[in-house]
């Protein structure tokens, strides 16, 4: 389906007061509403649509990638705030194919916030339509007062009850534990064969719920799990994506570009322990080594689009609640005689990094093809946005689940390099999946822990 006339839209940006978007981004989304809250970045909530822009290929259409933003660019907007975000943008929750089909929403009504609490919004109306500020304000205003009472927030209740005696959610693995354990060893031999550095090997789980999972409270425990996440609600064809992401993958601030990539996991319990757990980890040859890998790869891709890339020499600890990672954030400065890549060909080249793929890439993507229980959807794709300065913010889409009417399905996977150990990678996935299963069905996670573990 062919986008309308460019020509035939138009946008107006204006400035809100904090508390006149509060509510809309708190709220619980519903329809084709976007959410997208950020504790570090930008935070958006979206209603309506204007325009759906189709990628048929996915990323790996330059071409239609660079349609997108001339769409955007060619909109008659009006925009009074200037900044990253602001104006006329697309939203999408795309697959970890990069080649598979996607799509991106362009909104009738954005709010956005940033982590500074400056806050505005765009509406997108017809070409004819009536559109100034009061317009902007009247429309932000109808939509918080229809939404009001929603989700978002965390706090207290934000655990929820467990499910009722004998009604209870069931979760189904796939494939097995052992199954999994079983995979794993096969990506292990074919690290130790020389047919990839390192390969992302996740599993997947089909919850089924005895009534549909209310997509605001998900959202208000998953942010509750992890404030320091993004937490994100696409709707996709199959019902709802949403998550609490940890890791950037990209953003684009004018000639400015940043990737956060996380790669080494350890478990955590909430203990003493585990500062010595954290202190084994941080100092281990084998994930010192993982995440290099992912490391080099990403900042091969961004170097062509730069003039400088700045990589710090050691990793840092990312802490969250139930696990810890070892990031690199890498930032560089955009330069080219054709004006600087925009977000979405700077997406192109990274994704799928080594974070949820491997080294090499094609290889790495082929066992995970033969390993995996079928498509992961749209976990480990890019989620976020471009707007038509070809700025842009895109988290990979992990610590997720696909809501879809009674059931749910969640990913979880591991990195495997030469040294994993199956038992080890198997555990690491259920602490991966068991705040997500928590979220969607709290009480749940012990499905997961038929016997007793350690970290």
């Amino acid at each position: 389906m062919k986008p309308p006339d460019p020509a035939s839209v138009r946008a107006l940006t204006v400035r809100l007061e904090p508390e006149a978007a509060s509510s809309l981004l708190s709220a619980t989304p519903t329809g084709g509403c976007i959410r997208y809250w950020s504790p570090r970045s930008l935070s958006r909530a979206t209603l309506g649509t204007a325009a759906t822009l189709a990628l048929p290929a996915g990323l790996a259409d330059a071409a239609a990638l660079d349609d997108v933003v001339a769409w955007l660019r060619a909109v008659p907007h009006d925009d009074r705030v200037e900044r990253p975000g602001s104006g006329v943008s697309a939203h999408g929750a795309l697959p970890f194919d990069p080649t598979g089909p996607g799509r991106l929403v362009v909104p009738s009504l954005c709010v956005a916030q940033d982590d500074g609490g400056q806050t505005w919004a765009t509406a997108v109306v017809a070409a004819g339509d009536t559109l100034d500020e009061q317009c902007v304000r009247t429309l932000v205003a109808r939509a918080a007062g229809a939404t009001a009472g929603g989700a978002g927030g965390g706090g207290e209740g934000a655990t929820g009850p467990g499910p009722a005696p004998g009604s209870g959610p069931t979760v189904v693995p796939h494939p097995t534990p052992a199954g999994h354990a079983r995979a794993v060893a096969v990506a292990v031999a074919a690290v130790d064969r020389g047919v990839v550095q390192k390969v992302v090997l996740a599993r997947r789980l089909d919850v089924h719920l005895p009534a549909p999972a209310d997509v605001g409270d998900v959202l208000r425990r998953l942010r509750a799990q992890e404030p320091g996440c993004t937490v994100f609600a696409h709707p996709v064809a199959e019902g709802w994506f949403v998550g609490a992401s940890p890791e950037l993958l990209l953003r684009r601030h004018g000639a400015r570009v940043w990737s956060h990539p996380l790669a080494g996991t350890v478990g955590l319990t909430g203990t003493t322990a585990d500062e010595q757990v954290i202190d084994a980890f941080v100092n281990s040859k084998k994930e010192r080594s993982e995440h290099e890998l992912v490391v080099e790869e990403i900042a091969a891709a961004l170097r062509p689009h730069c003039d400088r890339l700045t990589l710090p020499p050691v990793p840092s600890l990312v802490r969250l609640q139930s696990v810890a990672h070892l990031g690199t954030l890498i930032e560089g400065r955009l330069a080219r005689p054709a004006g600087p890549a925009h977000a979405l060909e700077l997406l192109a080249s990274l994704h799928p990094t080594p974070a949820v793929a491997g080294v090499p890439r094609d290889r790495a993507l082929a066992l995970i093809s033969e390993l995996e229980p079928g498509s992961r959807g749209h976990w480990a794709g890019p989620v976020g946005w471009v707007d038509a300065r070809g700025d842009g913010e895109w988290m990979l889409g992990i610590r997720s689940a696909t809501l879809s009417g009674d059931g749910a399905v969640l990913w979880a996977g591991g990195g495997i390099v030469s040294g994993s150990q199956p038992e080890q990678e198997l555990e690491e996935t259920t602490i991966k999946l068991v705040p997500v299963l928590e979220a969607v069905a709290p009480g749940t996670g012990g499905l997961l822990r038929p016997r007793t573990t350690a970290p």
